[in-house]
């Protein structure tokens, strides 16, 4: 015996508009969640470039930082290097060794027996060697030429040779090698040389006429003031004498 046939109710299409909810309502959430899914995307993205954007921002403030305190460094290395010149100007402009400290040097060397007739001093003038340039840094050179402006230029001192003759008179050989043993054994002269030696009689004595030529040393200093005193009154002993 067969089952009786179902009776169903319900309208045709209900299952079928029952479909397209429900598909309709999963469209809606799927929608939803990829615009979630986007805003999320771009508020992530807004921040990392705001981060990026303080990060930039912050790698230029240092930048200029830096940047202000290398221009700031190199003026002072500038101004050393200024500095430094203008005081190897000053201090050729001074006598590093006053000559009345020469003429005592020379005077209170001499052997007993010989005297001195003639002395002679004359400074040449000799190239100097060029400073050296101060360290300098790409960045800030780079701003120096965009802005046009030079250094001014420093004056350059004059280092001076300085040669003296001195001619005397001796009893003997012996006394005029001792006075140029002596004064080649003195810190204030160098390549000291024996130009003329010769024979004269005075008064049917027989003498020894000599001269001898030097240098002063580039590296000799009389530090103290009260060395130059005791030597020009050393000198003054000498020549009263």
């Amino acid at each position: 015996m067969s089952a009786p046939s179902q009776l169903s109710f319900l309208p045709d299409d209900y299952l079928k508009r029952k479909a397209q909810r429900r598909a309709n309502a999963i469209c809606a959430v799927l929608f939803l969640v990829i615009l979630a899914a986007i805003g999320s995307a771009f508020t992530f993205s807004e921040r990392s470039l705001k981060n990026v954007e303080k990060m930039h921002a912050q790698v230029e403030q240092d930048y200029t930082v830096a940047a202000n305190k290398l221009e700031q460094v190199q003026q002072m290395q500038a101004k050393q290097h200024v500095m430094a010149q203008q005081a190897e100007l000053a201090a050729t402009l001074l006598e590093k060794v006053p000559r009345s400290f020469l003429l005592a040097e020379l005077t209170n060397n001499l052997p007993a027996g010989v005297s001195l007739l003639d002395f002679t001093l004359d400074a040449k003038t000799k190239t100097a060697p060029r400073a050296p340039e101060p360290t300098r840094i790409p960045v800030i050179e780079t701003k120096r030429k965009t802005t046009g402006k030079e250094e001014p230029a420093v004056p350059q001192g004059k280092v001076y040779d300085v040669y003296m003759k001195v001619t005397g008179i001796g009893e003997n050989d012996g006394q005029v090698a001792q006075y140029i043993a002596r004064l080649n054994h003195s810190k204030l002269l160098k390549d000291v040389n024996l130009v003329i030696s010769e024979q004269f009689e005075q008064d049917k004595v027989q003498l020894r006429k000599f001269s001898i030529e030097m240098m002063l040393d580039p590296n000799a200093e009389v530090d103290s003031p009260k060395d130059t005193k005791v030597a020009a009154l050393e000198l003054g002993d000498a020549t009263s004498k």
